[in-house]
């Protein structure tokens, strides 16, 4: 136990998070409508001239958001304010000084049609910052592609001009569902084509100038992926560079090479993550024109480059700066733009404590927008002008930081030996050894770090430990931890779960007797598997969307083609519904209504193998709610986390002096079905 302690204690310091031992806080439980509300303000950005600032802002808890659009100079002073009556704004992005590109979603149906087909669609419209001049709709299928600052009256969107429920009469399917790129015009609306697209092409990448100049495609056939490029000019001609086999996973992983950005200083050289023979994923530099590959820019041995890192430059068009990558939890950054690595290292030092994102740029980024987060903040968004900070607003303000846990991160051994990193949120309340709640993200195949997570705080503010165990099949760990996941759902994947929490219990942090696991999506089908495995370690489970029938995730799943391949082979193992007569933990099952991800009829399954087995469960459907955060509306949100927290409280028997039985009664939701003692 001390071993670990002083470990978490270190990680603290140089987190900079409060130093303080959990027992030495006083129970200040914030209310749970501080975790049901949507966030307060997001989306903060600058003009491309650097004259006004917009964020999205929630008027009211039960409200949509609107678009509130300042003066830089009178941050005080009356703001613009854009809405809708029946869409809700998802997010929006600046496309001149003018416009704002706004995307939507819009309830179009009562019932899903299909996997990803849901009761919503998305919809889009371009708005000026002069209400008076109204809305200019487009096509539901249309993309922002780029701004073009060299054409400021205009910018590139990627559409087949369809709308949802449109009827497709006069056109041909492959014609509806084959998107061209086109230059738009937001004085005249007129669109001009720049490039036809096709049924076999795709991922389209563009250079700094705006031309298109890669293209993918995937051979279903021959399990190949192919790429292209293009010269600059060329309109048609597009030239094979590089090709690979997808079954040639040592090799090339499941991304086989992800285009990052061209080089600044020479338009035919990219830069590109890819495997090559290695286990993490490192950036290359690789000529379009010929397919060398010409150097190893950045590879580190232990963890995966994730993401390209962009100028925020609002004047131009984004340039790559450099690479992201996860390292022990944190954000670790490369860079290839030297300007950019200082503006960065000096807002790091300017707010030590938490992540720091700068979001916009102008004039050599002496004016910024920089969103700050960590554990104990969920999000702050300040101003930067000549070296003067002025907050613009947070996103959950009536969370106070003493409310919330801190966080760290842990390496574990699984019982084969693999070690399994961890993200490990300690109570904000209560002394070792603690109640620990496993939560396992979703996906699987998907990244995860530090940063302030809603579903750890509404637990760490209630006095229960959090453990996110990045098991194998998480992303950012190199081709091995990805590959050991292949077939293994409810088996090792499982197993490292359960090792995370024994380890917690053998360092005399976490309570053998007050153990249960809660997920969402895959973690809600691991609280299913959870619920009939044994030997068994956990008092109860909360499976929130869960997974039953694996066979049937792996037909409904719909992403890209190289994905759906995979899937068929990776997505394997235990089916919790074939195995509810093994049940051995009560569970509480909760299903969003119109769930088009993951359809209820996995809830539903598992819920009719438990109750025919006369196993202890409680279900709950929340109304008209999908597989998202921003389909759970504030109602929703109460219900799912009263259940949750009462559900700890009650049948798991893991009260805490912030969670006490029946504390949250007022707010539970009515069960379809039950079955309890």
């Amino acid at each position: 136990m001390k071993r670990l302690l002083a470990t978490l204690s270190a990680g603290f310091a140089i987190l900079g998070l409060a130093g303080a031992p959990a027992q030495a806080q006083s129970v200040n439980t914030p209310p749970l409508e501080a975790f049901a509300t949507y966030s307060a303000m997001s989306n903060v950005s600058l003009s491309p001239d650097g004259e006004h600032i917009a964020f999205m802002r929630l008027p009211a808890r039960d409200a949509n958001y609107i678009i509130e659009i300042y003066d830089i100079d009178n941050l005080d002073g009356r703001p613009v304010r854009l809405g809708a009556e029946r869409m809700q704004i998802t997010g929006f992005s600046w496309v001149s000084d003018e416009h704002l590109w706004v995307n939507f979603i819009q309830q179009v149906r009562d019932d899903i049609e299909d996997v990803n087909r849901g009761v919503f669609a998305s919809k889009r419209a371009i708005a000026n910052i002069n209400p008076r001049e109204g809305w200019i709709q487009l096509p539901d299928d249309a993309s922002l592609v780029s701004r073009l600052p060299e054409s400021p009256d205009e910018i590139l969107i990627y559409t087949a001009n369809v709308n949802q429920n449109e009827s497709l009469e006069g056109r041909s399917r492959v014609d509806a569902f084959t998107r061209d790129f086109v230059r738009f015009n937001l004085n005249t609306e007129r669109q001009r084509l720049v490039l036809r697209g096709n049924t076999r092409l795709g991922g389209f990448r563009l250079d700094r100038d705006g031309d298109i100049r890669f293209a993918s495609e995937v051979n279903a056939g021959s399990r190949e992926v192919i790429y292209y490029s293009r010269g600059k000019g060329e309109r048609d001609q597009w030239t094979e560079f590089l090709r690979f086999s997808i079954n040639d996973y040592e090799q090339y992983g499941q991304t086989g090479i992800n285009f990052l950005g061209f080089d600044p200083l020479n338009l035919n050289h990219a830069f590109v993550a890819a495997h090559r023979g290695q286990d993490t994923l490192g950036v290359h530099l690789i000529d379009v024109t010929t397919g060398e590959f010409l150097e190893t820019v950045f590879q580190h041995p232990d963890v995966d480059v994730l993401a390209p890192v962009f100028t925020q430059n609002v004047e131009s068009t984004n340039e790559l700066a450099g690479f992201g990558f996860y390292l022990d939890g944190e954000v670790e950054r490369v860079y290839i733009d030297a300007d950019m690595q200082a503006v960065q290292n000096a807002v790091d030092a300017a707010f030590p404590s938490t992540r720091n994102r700068i979001l916009d740029c102008f004039e050599g980024c002496s004016t910024m927008i920089v969103q700050t987060q960590g554990a104990r903040d969920p999000g702050t968004y300040y101003l930067i002008r000549n070296g003067r900070a002025q907050v613009v607003g947070r996103e959950y303000p009536a969370l106070e930081p003493e409310q919330l846990g801190d966080m760290g991160f842990v390496r574990y051994p699984a019982r084969d030996g693999r070690e399994i990193p961890g993200i490990l949120t300690m109570p904000a309340f209560g002394e070792a050894p603690y109640p620990l709640v496993v939560l396992p993200h979703g996906g699987p195949w998907v990244s995860e770090t530090h940063a302030y997570d809603e579903w750890t705080q509404v637990l760490a503010s209630h006095g229960y430990m959090v453990l996110q165990p990045q098991y194998r099949g998480s992303e950012g760990y190199g081709l091995d931890h990805w590959l050991a996941s292949w077939g293994q759902w409810g088996y090792t994947m499982q197993d490292d779960k359960d090792d995370g929490a024994m380890f917690l219990v053998e360092e005399g942090l976490a309570d053998p007797d007050r153990l249960a696991m809660f997920g969402w999506s895959y973690g809600g089908y691991a609280a299913f598997a959870a619920t009939v495995r044994t030997e068994q370690i956990y008092q109860c489970s909360i499976a929130g969307a869960g997974v039953s029938d694996i066979s049937r995730i792996q037909a409904d799943f719909t992403q890209n083609r190289i994905s759906r391949l995979l899937i068929r082979e990776g997505y394997r193992g235990l089916d919790p519904s074939e195995n509810t007569a093994d049940a051995n933990i009560p569970i509480l099952v909760i299903h969003g209504e119109v769930d088009q991800r993951v359809p209820i009829f996995h809830s539903e399954r598992m819920v009719d193998g438990l109750q025919a087995n006369n196993k202890p469960y409680r279900y709950i459907v929340l109304e008209d709610a999908d597989h998202f955060s921003n389909t759970i509306d504030f109602d929703n949100q109460m219900i799912l986390y009263s259940e949750l927290l009462n559900w700890l409280s009650g049948p798991c028997g893991m009260a805490t002096e912030g969670n006490q039985p029946g504390q949250y009664a007022s707010t539970l939701g009515q069960p379809v079905s039950a079955n309890m003692p």
